[in-house]
């Protein structure tokens, strides 16, 4: 029984630096998974502006073809016009060659708007994965100071736990 007391309050003693030692390298841990998380969040970003970058290109380009598509349409009609006799000029015939052409523009039009509808969503994304990566890295910064904390608290709440157990079972002291 005189033993049981010592090694109580030894086994205690162990038990809460190894409770601090835990917290300290559980802080450690979240921080390292953080530091990851907020690389990928920052990788992502980069490829989502990237992937915003080649939207506006590929946009701009199909908007080309469809303008050369266009006019070369209006070059068929125009030729079909006058290969029929018709005053390509005036009236009707210059009617359907304008609308013809307000069409191909709206079509040109309505191409680029879709790249830049989509390379808008893509910038969205990269704002988001951005925030994202400084959320992670806050709390890569944070986790090891709460963990110090949360590991002082245990060595100060088991320190006072084992001088209550002495004190209450040895009443000479």
């Amino acid at each position: 029984m005189a033993f049981a007391l010592p090694l109580a309050l030894i086994a205690g003693g162990i038990g809460a630096g190894v409770s601090a030692i835990g917290a300290v390298e559980g802080g450690a841990a979240t921080a390292n998974a953080a530091s990851y998380s907020a690389e990928v969040a920052r990788n992502n970003a980069t490829i989502a502006n990237q992937n915003a970058d080649y939207s506006i290109a590929a946009g701009q380009r199909k908007t080309a073809d469809t303008s050369m598509k266009n006019a070369a349409n209006i070059g068929r009609i125009k030729g079909a016009q006058a290969a029929s006799g018709i005053d390509v000029n005036s009236g009707s015939a210059e009617d359907v060659q304008v609308g013809n052409r307000e069409t191909g523009q709206l079509d040109s039009e309505t191409v680029l708007n879709n790249s830049e509808l989509q390379a808008y969503g893509y910038r969205s994304q990269s704002t988001g994965f951005t925030a994202q990566a400084g959320l992670d890295t806050l709390t890569a910064e944070q986790a090891p100071i709460g963990s110090d904390i949360g590991a002082g608290g245990s060595l100060l709440s088991n320190a006072s736990s084992l001088g209550f157990k002495w004190s209450t079972s040895n009443p000479t002291a």
